[in-house]
């Protein structure tokens, strides 16, 4: 996974959640330690963590990632996106982008992931039906991800790619911790 870069989408002001959901423990680490850690564990070229609300209180709980700050994040996902591409080594053939709170995805699942990238395809999880993140970019889409503006994320150019994209099923993608109730069965299990 060398030539890949790992962006992980952490701006969000966690409202249903309550308090920074990204710093709610899971197994003894931060939500976003924990997605930080398994990214860096498939040796990717770098590891960025697009910030915004609460950056303050959250820069200092995590290691081992670079940081970038998204002023615009309460604009939405995919201005955190667009934000994040800008910031990150340019010398990446593709881009990862995972979000911090879909605690079911492991260091297997994204080598998975990016076992099947081939510098020119996207691979792209696929759960409820529908494709999402976590997904790697390649290069020549870099710039449509530059343009994403809102809160869609980068779903409209995974359903009507620029070029081939593959699917890896990945039902794990499809929780996400918006409230502390979906925390609660993962904490007694």
């Amino acid at each position: 996974m060398n030539n890949i870069a790992v962006l992980i989408m952490a701006a969000g002001a966690s409202t249903r959640f309550g308090s920074p959901k990204q710093l709610a423990m899971l197994q003894g680490q931060t939500l976003l330690q924990r997605s930080i850690d398994s990214a860096k564990a498939t040796d990717p070229l770098s590891v960025t963590v697009v910030l915004g609300a609460n950056h303050g209180r959250i820069e200092p709980e995590i290691t081992g990632a670079q940081i970038t700050v998204n002023h615009d994040w309460h604009q939405g996902l995919g201005s955190s996106i667009a934000w994040g591409v800008k910031n990150i080594d340019h010398e990446a053939d593709g881009i990862l982008v995972l979000l911090a709170d879909q605690v079911q995805i492991s260091t297997q699942h994204l080598v998975r992931l990016a076992e099947d990238f081939d510098g020119n395809n996207i691979v792209c999880a696929t759960y409820c039906g529908s494709r999402g993140v976590p997904a790697i970019f390649p290069r020549s889409v870099f710039r449509h991800l530059v343009a994403l503006t809102g809160d869609n994320g980068a779903k409209a150019i995974l359903q009507n790619p620029p070029v081939a994209a593959l699917e890896v099923v990945l039902s794990q993608a499809a929780l996400d911790i918006d409230r502390v109730e979906d925390l609660s069965p993962l904490l007694q299990s």
